[in-house]
């Protein structure tokens, strides 16, 4: 198939785009940033249609989003008008170009929005708040993915993201953090006691979800797409001292978590994706830990070029 991967010189992005092209898909990367990509603003929407009706993608996987969500907070204006205009100039491009299907990259926080509880793919968003600008963006897009099926009869896929790491990732993510700490010689930082818990899925793992989404099943669908098991802080960051020869952990008060985003992928599981597209993680927290230090230690504190 012809794909198009928006934010595909990104983290997640570049970790799709490889794993299509490895499946042998042809595949066009969108992004204002990065290196031999298609350099495009994905609030222009015209150039979108002229770059889908050129490239002719089967599927676009619009990925391409502001995803940190202290920036949301520090720019809302800025963050809603990529996130939500910009996946609507996604979806009227693709709908002028004649495009199949828009894969949707979303994510784990949109369930702020839903009742507490075990949380599948068709728990229905409260008519209240997700507790965040940027989850409330992410919900929007899904909305207008929905709406654009009814309204146009563009299919969609919705991915929903649980906590991702892996080679590549970027400063201000958990285990990113406690790497960048450990260059520094100072000890890895665990704020309160640790006992926050995460989904955290390896970015390969991730990646192979995207190809198995090309399948027919997965239109029209809402998939979670978390790790096999919920991981606190404090573990984490005790495997990363371990592989990194016994770095200390250093355990500080927590004034506010204002700038985060509510999560609870922790109350969220991937059964649908298995059953429906024969997905789930390969990865295990420690093998995915190493490789990510490996890849920080050749990348990161020793670049080449």
């Amino acid at each position: 198939m012809r794909c198009v991967v928006t934010g595909g010189a990104g983290f997640i992005g570049s970790h799709v785009a490889n794993a299509l092209k490895q499946a042998g898909h042809d595949v066009l990367v969108v992004d204002v940033n990065g290196k031999n990509v298609c350099q495009v603003d994905i609030r222009d929407t015209l150039q979108l249609i002229d770059v889908f009706r050129q490239y002719g993608p089967n599927i676009v996987f619009h990925l391409a989003a502001v995803a940190d969500a202290k920036k949301a907070l520090a720019d809302p204006v800025e963050v809603v008008t990529i996130n939500v205009s910009g996946t609507t100039s996604i979806l009227q491009a693709a709908c002028r170009a004649g495009v199949e299907r828009v894969v949707l990259a979303s994510t784990a926080s949109v369930c702020g929005a839903m009742k507490l509880g075990s949380i599948d793919e068709s728990e229905p968003f409260l008519p209240t708040s997700t507790g965040h600008i940027y989850s409330t963006t992410k919900v929007a897009a899904e909305f207008l993915a929905h709406d654009y099926y009814q309204l146009f009869g563009l299919p969609f896929t919705i991915l929903r993201y649980g906590t991702i790491y892996g080679p590549a990732m970027w400063r201000g993510l958990a285990l990113r953090a406690f790497l960048d700490q450990a260059a520094a010689g100072q000890p890895l930082v665990v704020y309160g006691d640790g006992s926050t818990s995460r989904s955290f899925l390896f970015v390969d793992d991730l990646a192979q979800a995207h190809v198995l989404a090309l399948k027919k099943a997965a239109e029209n669908q809402t998939y979670h797409l978390v790790g096999a098991r919920s991981v606190t802080v404090k573990e984490l960051a005790e495997l990363v001292s371990h592989l990194l020869g016994g770095v200390p952990i250093e355990y500080r008060q927590e004034t506010s978590k204002f700038g985060d985003a509510q999560y609870r992928g922790m109350e969220m599981n991937s059964a649908k994706a298995l059953r429906e597209l024969g997905w789930e993680p390969k990865v295990d927290l420690q093998e995915g830990v190493q490789r990510t230090i490996e890849w920080y230690r050749a990348s990161v504190q020793n670049p080449v070029g």
